[in-house]
């Protein structure tokens, strides 16, 4: 992901068997959590349009959840290294921005939390 201008927590080892990764922690906030505090998100969004074009240039889709998304000292880290072969389905624009503001899919998702 690095390579396809994605920035990315540096991985230190992979145990591929047992599925984990121990990757550098990224001190900040999530996406989800400032969407969730009310904090506008929209200044990252050239950030993660520019990781989607470049996902997208190299046939990948990354997951746009917020959760998945840290802001340290104003720049946008993905910090899963989850990635699928590129579909419009599920790239940012169609997919992911539905939970980077209070939207019903945000809102919904806030609720099932509440739920469990």
């Amino acid at each position: 992901m690095n390579s396809a201008g994605i920035r990315i927590p540096h991985k230190y080892e992979v145990d591929t068997a047992n599925e984990r990764i121990l990757k550098e922690y990224i001190d900040g906030s999530t996406i989800f959590e400032l969407v969730r505090d009310n904090v506008p998100v929209d200044k990252y969004f050239d950030q993660v349009r520019i990781m989607a074009q470049n996902a997208k240039a190299n046939g990948l889709n990354i997951d746009y959840f917020p959760t998945n998304f840290v802001v340290h000292n104003n720049l946008l880290y993905y910090i899963d290294y989850e990635c699928n072969g590129y579909t419009d389905e599920w790239n940012f624009d169609n997919w992911g921005i539905k939970y980077w503001s209070r939207t019903q899919e945000f809102e919904n998702y806030l609720k099932h939390l509440a739920g469990k």
